[in-house]
This record gives C-alpha cells, structure tokens and sequence, in this order.
C-alpha cells in the first residue's frame, strides 16, 4: 500500500468502499459446502458466506501459504482452474466447510441485537444452551483437523502439482505423511519432513 492518502469517490462510506476493495473470495461453492457440512441441505447458505470466509484465512490459508490461495482465488475469480487446482478445491471443501461451520455456531445460536446479545429460539424449536455447543463446536472442530491432516498428507504427495504450495505454518509440511502414528496423548516430538 502506498504512502498517499486514500482517495474516495465523493460520498462513498470509508467503511462500504474498504470492504467491497478487500472482500475475500471464497474457495468452494454452495454446493460443495452443503454437500461436506454438517449442516442441512435446506439451510440458506448467505449466513455462512462471511464463515466461509473467516475459515479460509483463519485454518486453510495457513495450511496452503499465500501464493497459493491468491492462485486459487485469481482462478476463481477468472473462472479459470486448472485441473489440479480443481482437485485441490474439492481436498480443501470437507474441512473448509468444517471449519466454516465451527466459526458460525456461536453466532447462529445468540445475536447480536440494540438491546444486547440474545439465544435465538422460535415457537417451533427450543435453542440448545452453552454447553452443548461448545460440545458440539469441539466434535466439529475435531473433525475439521482430521480433514486438514489428510489435506496436508494430499499436499505432500503431489507436492509437484502445487509449486506455489509455500504453508504459514511451521508444523504443516512436518505432519503430512501417510503413516498413521498411535496417538497415546503423550507428546514426541514429531519427524521432520514428508
């Protein structure tokens, strides 16, 4: 970002104009997130939009580093994947819709309303309380890092397809393999390498 001031068009909202020039992109469709989230089919997908959005940069773009998520979000926007990168979508969708899902539960059972935060309940159905959601919220963020693991063992065996493939994490290209290690609770210090 240059040093100059942002210039605005006359009467644009600062915060209107800075959303619409930032908006994310996101990597998987409607009908890929209803098909591997745990949610209904029936449900109405635009709430889930901006989670989409909040798990691709909070737990897939540190697992598939930055030049390759803005690859894959330029080929979207141009509606110009390549077929690896295609394969690479439909890897990424289980544990994207996920992790989408565990970003939107605290916000699909209270809202944020003028007279403070609410449980949202109806005649019809009875909300559940706070520790049944963190329940829930945890066996579904168990599931999405078991989605991610096979998504980084997937990264590591066609490394060669992806060479953009540079993860923010640390730990990411340490964890991909495709043996399975007894998990005792106990933590070993883990291999190094594929």
């Amino acid at each position: 970002m240059s040093n100059k001031y942002l210039k605005l068009p006359r009467g644009a909202n600062f915060f209107f104009y800075i959303m619409t020039e930032f908006i994310s992109i996101p990597l998987i469709t409607e009908k890929l997130f209803k098909q591997y989230s745990p949610v209904t089919s029936n449900t109405d997908i635009t709430e889930f939009v901006p989670y989409i959005c909040i798990a691709q940069e909070l737990h897939i773009e540190p697992v598939l580093g930055e030049p390759l998520m803005t690859e894959l979000k330029e080929q979207i926007d141009a509606n110009n994947l390549t077929p690896e990168n295609s394969d690479l979508i439909l890897k990424t969708a289980p544990a994207l819709s996920f992790y989408a899902v565990y970003q939107a539960l605290p916000f699909h059972w209270a809202a944020i309303v003028n007279k403070g935060i609410t449980i949202r309940e109806s005649e019809n159905s009875k909300g559940i309380d706070i520790k049944d959601l963190a329940q829930l919220r945890q066996w579904i963020k168990n599931d999405a890092a078991i989605l991610v693991s096979r998504l980084i063992e997937f990264m590591c065996r066609c490394r060669g397809d992806y060479p953009l493939w540079r993860p923010l994490r640390d730990d990411v290209i340490n964890e991909g393999s495709t043996a399975k290690n007894f998990d005792s609770g106990f933590y070993f210090k883990k291999k190094k390498g594929c």
